[in-house]
């Protein structure tokens, strides 16, 4: 008797082998527009309060790509995101100095350069896998460095700046936590699929948060997807990096192997 139940045991694990490895990378285009506030030290003063939008027109430089790895419910995913956005006018409100704040009255020729790049290590494990749905629990870290450079030109003298023209620069480095969810719903029977994502975290950034929504269509090879993201980083106004919003459509195709 035992050793029947012992072939039946070793014909069982036979007739289910294990899950292979599944991978897919995914190259994409993401056109962010850019809002974001600044503080640089500028030479003399305490710091000046820089806000930036709408740099896009300027973007000079950019790389996309995220990859992923699956064995069962579990699974690895990297993403990569790097720009480079060529000078662009700016506007500096307010230059601190020691026991003081002076608002900055005239704003001229004013320009800021800004290079950032991001790279995101999450685990995941599968909460649901079906034909109409599938969503994963995520977990892992986000780490951004965002360097920016600031160039400026007043038609006057400002109190707490050394000259009327001049230029300073900051580097910020921000580790954090993050968990999320990630999701896909199939719009009936056909290949057209919705992909959901959303993730928020802290760590060196008081709150950081990131979702996307769209659409995909399925070939045989992979997907193809048009979806909108936004990616928001939060610190306070006593940081240089105080807040930086990336929001925007992106496009991608994710191959699968």
């Amino acid at each position: 008797m035992l050793a029947m139940a012992g072939l039946l045991l070793q014909a069982t694990a036979q007739a289910a082998p294990e899950e292979p490895w599944r991978f897919n990378v995914t190259p994409y285009v993401w056109l962010p527009y850019i809002d974001a506030d600044l503080g640089f030290e500028t030479g003399g003063s305490g710091g000046s309060t820089v806000d930036m939008s709408d740099v896009l027109k300027h973007l000079s430089g950019a790389f996309f790509l995220n990859a992923a790895a699956r064995k069962g419910r579990w699974g690895l995913s990297f993403d990569l995101v790097y720009c480079d956005f060529a000078k662009t006018g700016s506007k500096v409100t307010s230059i601190d100095v020691p026991g003081d704040r002076n608002e900055v009255p005239v704003n001229a020729g004013t320009t800021t350069a800004l290079t950032g790049y991001m790279v995101s290590l999450l685990g995941s494990y599968s909460l649901a896998q079906s034909a109409q749905a599938s969503f994963d629990l995520l977990l892992g870290m986000r780490y951004t460095h965002i360097g920016a450079t600031l160039d400026w030109s007043f038609a006057s003298d400002v109190d707490g700046l050394p000259a009327r023209t001049g230029s300073a620069g900051l580097g910020v480095d921000l580790w954090d936590g993050v968990v999320g969810v990630r999701g896909s719903l199939a719009l009936g029977n056909s290949r057209w699929f919705v992909p959901l994502y959303l993730d928020a975290g802290t760590g060196t950034s008081t709150f950081t948060w990131q979702g996307l929504m769209g659409a995909g269509y399925t070939f045989d090879w992979g997907d193809v997807l048009v979806v909108y993201r936004r990616l928001s980083f939060e610190q306070g106004t006593s940081e240089d990096l105080q807040h930086l919003t990336f929001s925007g459509p992106a496009l991608g195709a994710s191959f699968h192997f």
